[in-house]
């Protein structure tokens, strides 16, 4: 998942232009600066290659994975017999 602090973000579109998927465009709203912030339009894209978080200079730009799914019985049994 891409979340974008929009009020944190200063519109310089660095976050758009590095993402290889196009994951990222800019809104048609402003925010409290006055200047139009990237939204999200095709999260499913999002390979979480982080581009957009390592080279925004705002630190606006977070991207989280989804959760982990629950190991299954035989790895758990495996985990928990080792040392």
């Amino acid at each position: 998942m891409v979340y974008v602090d929009r009020e944190a973000c200063k519109g310089c579109g660095i976050c758009i232009a590095l993402c290889p998927v196009d994951v990222l465009a800019f809104s048609g709203a402003l925010n409290q600066r006055g200047v139009a912030y990237p939204e999200v339009v095709a999260a499913e894209r999002c390979t979480g290659c982080q581009n957009c978080v390592v080279y925004c200079p705002d630190f606006a730009v977070v991207v989280t994975g989804e959760p982990a799914p629950e190991p299954d019985a035989r790895e758990a049994r495996l985990d928990s017999a080792c040392c």
